[in-house]
């Protein structure tokens, strides 16, 4: 068996501690300072951030860590995670025509052609109406 670095175990911690993309989380803890050499600058950041929730908008490039939403510059270790409810999985794409229909705040759009929801609705009034 062969030895795992530090890196490689903090990868494959924060990849099994249950919390992925997507997911909310509350903030428990602030990182220590063994793990953070940058923590003395920091932690009033984290501090100030304790039991509050957060959505994890991705796993970050350092070992072992999480980018936060909201959180642009900083990421916190797992460890000072808990994870409060699993993201919803993603449907799968629709496709019309070969194209993915992309979901707009006021519409969809396919192939480069936008449908407001006005629109979409009465469709959907004029399909019900047929049946």
């Amino acid at each position: 068996m062969t030895d795992m670095s530090v890196i490689e175990a903090l990868r494959v911690l924060r990849n099994a501690c249950g919390i992925a993309k997507g997911d909310k989380i509350e903030v428990v803890k602030a990182p220590s300072a063994s793990c953070d050499q940058y923590l003395p600058r920091y932690i009033g950041y984290w501090g100030e951030r304790i039991g509050k929730t957060y959505r994890i908008r991705c796993m970050d490039s350092t070992p072992g860590r999480f980018s936060l939403e909201g959180s642009h510059r900083y990421n916190i270790p797992f460890d000072c995670l808990e994870l409060v409810e699993k993201a919803k999985p993603e449907p799968p794409p629709i496709v019309v025509g070969g194209h993915e229909v992309a979901f707009l705040d006021d519409g969809i759009r396919v192939c480069d052609i936008s449908v407001k929801k006005e629109t979409l609705r009465e469709i959907l009034k004029r399909l019900e109406e047929k049946n």
